[in-house]
């Protein structure tokens, strides 16, 4: 019976989708396995105008001012913009993140891991 149902599946099954499951399968457990990685080394990069200007483990509790009105604050390794001089303060609404960048880009800044 188990082998009447295996032949039945090879039947509907191609070459390809076996690859192509074998595919989906192993970039799933890289992509699980790079998602469940939370390191206490992990580091925020701070750029402005294109200029790298801190790199600072997301492990410290710690406000950055990055220039005049503008500042990036660390709490629980996470990051966010606190404070910005750009118009509709998108990089602030943003709020708080641990795995997406920040962007500012009237003031082009830049937070990311």
């Amino acid at each position: 019976m188990i082998k009447k149902k295996l032949l039945n599946i090879k039947k509907v099954l191609t070459t390809a989708d076996v690859v192509l499951v074998v595919v989906l399968l192993v970039l799933s457990l890289f992509l699980f396995y790079k998602i469940g990685k939370k390191s206490s080394q992990q580091e925020v990069e701070i750029y402005f105008h294109n200029q790298l200007i801190k790199k600072v483990p997301l492990s410290q509790n710690r406000e950055i001012k990055i220039s005049d009105g503008i500042i990036a604050e660390i709490r629980n390794g996470k990051v966010r913009m606190k404070k910005s001089t750009c118009k509709h303060q998108y990089c602030v609404k943003q709020g708080w993140t641990d795995s997406f960048p920040i962007i500012c880009v009237p003031n082009e800044i830049l937070c990311s891991q």
